[in-house]
């Protein structure tokens, strides 16, 4: 056991120096967008990597450029006003001396029954968008909407639920982490008798700049959070980190032998059985350097320490977290197999759910994926 354990952790350190010597290796990006009925530039386009700060903005010519280090595990996004987004997946020899185009198609006119609200019923379904899209921490209450005008509604799938939509990017600014968001909404629905929301999309980040300030606020942004935790995982950090991992074995009703959540379990007074694991036990590597976590049912996630976050929270707003130090995530694995790459990215987050503290973790508290603490 002893020596698989070496060489696991030998395979991470081969990957991570393989990474390491990889990562100043430039990748340029080129291309042009265009309408793809006629074929003419448009100037102003957003190409962007999601959830990152990597992109340009075309020139009159419809051309843009810039170089990365890394793709990121995500998508590239292209988006201009009137026109459908358009999302493509890239890989290093796609884009290695090569020139894209790409023809964007004008936005076909939706059929939606909008919503006609009184003034009062407006500023509550903006009130939960915000609440529910940016969060409720202290980042929250200095991010703002500037063009919130654009967000329109409709009515949801019950009487209790409604719709939001936007027909531009939603810009955000964000006055504690320094940086501005533009959110191409894809989905929004929220439901006022549960308390739930949905809510996707492509986000680029924009650097306000290196003030210290916003340097200091990413810092405690980061450490605690999902980011954090899966760059401790893939280089064997968790403990080093703060971090401790346990999974919640699933719990059986006594009476009727069924399988229950841990809230049910614990409203059924039934024990609820969580087994410490370490990374090597969650977490593989191919032979391509590639990484991949594989969990049979739900991961605690507990942090040691007290994010800022959480110190707003306890002050303002009545969290489960209670007195003690640390916080505590549940992850959901929906797949059998999940990838991450080495910046801890992971290859399809909508096949991961939280719960606990990671569900503060809003647009307001979300960083890049290409951010580093300093």
């Amino acid at each position: 056991m002893e020596s698989l354990q070496k060489k696991w952790y030998y395979c991470c350190c081969l990957a991570l120096l393989f990474f390491s010597l990889t990562a100043h290796t430039q990748i340029s990006i080129s291309g042009r967008v265009v309408d793809q009925n006629g074929d003419i530039a448009l100037a102003g386009a957003s190409v962007y990597f999601n959830n990152t700060t990597i992109g340009a903005y075309t020139n009159p010519h419809g051309d843009f450029h810039f170089e990365i280090n890394d793709l990121l595990n995500t998508e590239m996004v292209i988006s201009f006003a009137g026109y459908e987004v358009l999302m493509y997946k890239l890989n290093v020899e796609q884009v290695k001396g090569k020139r894209i185009v790409f023809k964007l198609q004008p936005k076909a006119e939706q059929q939606i029954n909008k919503m006609v609200l009184t003034d009062v019923v407006r500023k509550r379904f903006l009130e939960i968008f915000q609440q529910s899209f940016l969060g409720i921490t202290k980042e929250a209450k200095k991010s703002s909407i500037s063009n919130e005008g654009s967000i329109y509604f409709a009515r949801g799938n019950n009487s209790t639920s409604f719709l939001a939509y936007a027909d531009t990017p939603l810009v955000i600014i964000n006055n504690m982490l320094g940086y501005k968001i533009s959110f191409n909404l894809l989905e929004f629905w929220y439901d006022d008798a549960t308390g739930q929301s949905y809510t996707s999309g492509y986000t680029r980040y924009e650097e306000f700049g290196d003030d210290k300030k916003w340097i200091k606020n990413r810092q405690n942004c980061y450490y605690g959070s999902s980011l954090h935790f899966y760059r401790s995982l893939i280089t064997n950090q968790l403990y080093e980190q703060g971090f401790g991992t346990f999974l919640i074995q699933e719990v059986t009703d006594s009476i009727h032998k069924s399988v229950l959540t841990a809230e049910q379990a614990r409203a059924a007074a039934e024990i609820v059985t969580t087994v410490p694991v370490t990374a090597q036990q969650i977490l593989f590597i191919d032979s391509t350097n590639n990484f991949s976590i594989r969990v049979n049912g739900r991961l605690l996630v507990q942090y040691f320490k007290d994010p800022s976050s959480k110190r707003y929270l306890k002050r303002n707003i009545s969290t489960e977290d209670g007195p003690g130090r640390g916080t505590e995530s549940y992850i959901l694995f929906k797949a059998a197999s999940i990838g991450l790459n080495n910046a801890g990215v992971l290859s399809d987050a909508s096949q991961v759910d939280y719960v606990g503290y990671w569900t503060y973790e809003k647009a307001a508290n979300s960083l890049p994926y290409d951010y580093k603490p300093e």
